[in-house]
């Protein structure tokens, strides 16, 4: 079916009952949109790149020997697949099984190398592991066990799965769907905006024009216990008139507690990048190494995803076909034996679909829910973070040790407006010869995987500049600057929608190339007001280890079913 349509549909269909039922109308609409877009990236339309050579060489047949693959041979009219090959030194004994059959088109021979469209459902996905023998040689019609010459193969062609083009399918199908999908991501914006709760503040840099987006900070920290610190780059702040601006913002339905606001600046060479990582401790980046394998948890190939920092992203696997609790990437890379220490470069963000499930738990405390919040108050920190990581929610890191994966580290939750590039110090003392592997892992569809790349820079940068806030003046034009000076029992609250606050900063002296972090540190309080009974059995259950997943692939799959179910009745 056409995306476009299915969605136009789908928010037709969703608009007959909007006053009936405002809010929950809205917020199915939201997770219907994003499984939308979701499913048409990762589980739309695929590729397939047929290699085609004429007359191959008696060694090049011999070389299929080793590939993994179902054989079919074609024979003028006739087409058969193939139950077994011997390779013999000027012929091939071919043992015919069935007639061959292509669904969906016919069975004449493609172009040679062709790149042809497949979908990704069941049957399709066969003609990724297949081999085409075109012989030229008349055989009986009775004859099971064929004996073919080499000099008869007059055409050899080898299907594999074309990446190039079905990731450029996926970007031309957004740009051919610009009316639908723009609506799509501003309906998807402004509800993301105005309804979910699992956000953080927004913090915006002066860019010599205006104020754009830089990302979010302290995200996760939704309880006092969880007030942490956070390391922003601002890669995009612009001197003006000896001053950084930025903006402080709550755009959503929240009371924000912030601590402490400052500036890390660094001063570098100018072949030199400065990232700090979630216990700030600043490093060097050099060039990172690209991976020289990347497969998703459920074993596909999701290299060209995230070798690079552009605009392809791995989302997941298509969560139609039962899709798994746990997802991530394992890595290889080839570093230099002897590496001590490596630095794990990522770009990456949250999901909106995590923002989704997150608030729909939430409402299932019903009425509680009030009582319940003041209980996380005075909630152990550490049995906290033990939960989070316990549900999968934060993107956790193993690396392979002694024939198995180690869990090593976790980057902690950035929210869904922003991307952002993080970093973690590995410790590779102990990792025996050889590639050096690592997982990333985290709940189904909770991150969004833009990049990772491993930096073996060993040299640290000279300590960072703190530069202290000269003046933070809100909405009313109160300075409220000294609540944030130091990490301290003084807060800047922002307990409304609009909320905002615009931050100078005085600009330290230049001694090269610059780098600037904000560093922050703060909670937020998750304003809902759920109804009705508290639904106990069902808390109790996601509230296991593991069960949050499972939860999350439930209200998945009941979604899709509803989306679906109302399309196809509408079509009837």
């Amino acid at each position: 079916m056409r995306f476009g349509n299915f969605l136009v549909r789908i928010l037709l269909i969703r608009q007959l009952n909007f006053l009936k039922n405002r809010k929950r109308l809205i917020r199915q609409g939201l997770a219907g949109v994003i499984l939308i877009l979701l499913i048409n990236f990762i589980a739309g339309c695929y590729y397939y790149k047929v290699s085609t050579s004429y007359q191959p060489p008696a060694e090049e047949l011999v070389k299929l020997s080793d590939l993994d693959k179902q054989f079919v041979v074609h024979n003028f009219m006739a087409h058969y697949f193939v139950h077994s090959v011997t390779f013999h030194k000027d012929s091939l004994e071919l043992k015919l099984r069935t007639v061959y059959y292509q669904e969906g088109d016919d069975i004449s021979p493609v172009s040679p190398n062709q790149v042809k469209r497949y979908r990704k459902k069941k049957g399709d996905a066969r003609l990724l592991n297949e081999v085409h023998l075109y012989v030229n040689q008349k055989r009986a019609i009775d004859e099971t066990t064929w004996m073919v010459p080499n000099s008869a193969v007059e055409r050899l062609d080898i299907y594999n799965h074309s990446t190039k083009h079905t990731t450029t399918y996926s970007i031309l199908f957004g740009v051919a769907l610009i009316p639908v999908a723009y609506v799509a991501f501003l309906l998807l914006f402004l509800l993301v905006m105005l309804l979910t709760g699992n956000s953080c503040p927004f913090i915006y840099t002066w860019n010599g024009e205006a104020f754009e987006f830089a990302g979010e900070i302290y995200s996760g920290a939704v309880y006092p216990p969880l007030e942490r610190h956070d390391y922003l780059l601002l890669p995009g702040l612009v001197e003006e008139d000896g001053e950084y601006r930025l903006k402080i913002s709550n755009q959503l339905e929240e009371v924000q507690h912030t601590n402490l606001l400052e500036l890390m600046v660094y001063d570098h060479a100018a072949d030199q990048e400065v990232m700090v990582d979630k216990y700030g401790v600043g490093h060097i980046i050099s060039e990172p190494v690209a991976p020289v394998s990347a497969i998703s948890l459920r074993g596909e190939e999701v290299l060209p995803l995230i070798e690079k920092e552009d605009d392809l992203v791995y989302l997941g696997n298509d969560p139609s076909r039962d899709p798994p609790l746990l997802d991530g990437v394992k890595l290889t890379y080839n570093i230099p034996h002897g590496i001590k220490t490596a630095h794990l470069v990522i770009s990456a963000k949250n999901s909106y679909w995590l923002d989704f499930v997150y608030q729909n738990f939430r409402e299932m405390l019903g009425a509680s829910y009030k009582m319940w919040m003041k209980r996380q108050q005075d909630g152990d920190p550490k049995q906290m973070e033990s939960w989070s990581l316990s549900q999968n929610i934060p993107l956790s890191v193993y690396l392979f040790k002694d024939g198995a994966w180690e869990f090593y580290d976790y980057y902690n939750t950035v929210g869904p407006m922003a991307f952002k590039k993080d970093i973690l110090e590995l410790d590779l003392s102990d990792i025996e010869k050889g590639p050096l592997r690592i997982k990333l892992e985290a709940g189904s569809y909770f991150w969004e995987i833009g990049y990772v790349g491993v930096s073996l820079e060993q040299t640290a940068p000279e300590p960072a500049t703190i530069v202290q806030l000269s003046k933070a003046v809100d909405e009313n034009g109160n300075n409220v600057a000294g609540n944030l000076l130091k990490d301290d029992a003084l807060y800047y609250v922002q307990p409304e929608i609009g909320d905002e606050a615009e931050l100078v900063f005085p600009v330290p002296d230049a001694k090269g190339e610059r780098t600037i972090i904000l560093h922050s540190k703060g909670y937020y309080e998750i304003l809902q007001d759920p109804k009705g009974p508290p639904r106990v059995k069902a808390l109790k259950e996601i509230r296991k280890t593991g069960n949050f997943n499972k939860y999350s692939n439930e209200l998945m799959q009941e979604m899709l079913e509803e989306h679906i179910w109302a399309y196809d009745n509408k079509e009837k």
